[in-house]
């Protein structure tokens, strides 16, 4: 019976810890697409202080995609889910410390 409640239970944190893990991976391509799109839009061309933020939000999202993927294999959701709220939280942090303005 106990078996039955847990597997119930974890059902829809597996399902929101996989939904979790996909808006991570879009925020990934997301901040990977912004350098081809600076490029094409910056009339000076690209340089590493305007490219630097979006470098260190690719690179902390995909060190938390790896993470929440691993979890998940490990059938940890509730964790997986906590590191996407702080990676989305962490990129908003990069945001406002850079002074991003889209």
């Amino acid at each position: 019976m106990y078996l039955v409640l847990k597997t119930i239970i974890m059902l829809p944190l597996q399902r929101l810890a996989r939904g979790c893990t996909i808006i991570v991976f879009l925020a990934l391509i997301r901040c990977i697409a912004e350098v081809p799109r600076l490029q094409y839009y910056t009339p000076g061309g690209i340089n590493w202080p305007l490219v630097r933020p979006f470098i260190l939000g690719a690179m902390v999202t995909s060190a938390a995609a790896l993470a929440m993927v691993i979890l998940l294999f490990y059938k940890l959701p509730r964790i997986a889910i906590v590191i996407a709220v702080c990676t989305i939280a962490a990129l908003f942090v990069l945001k406002f410390m850079y002074d991003i303005k889209n």
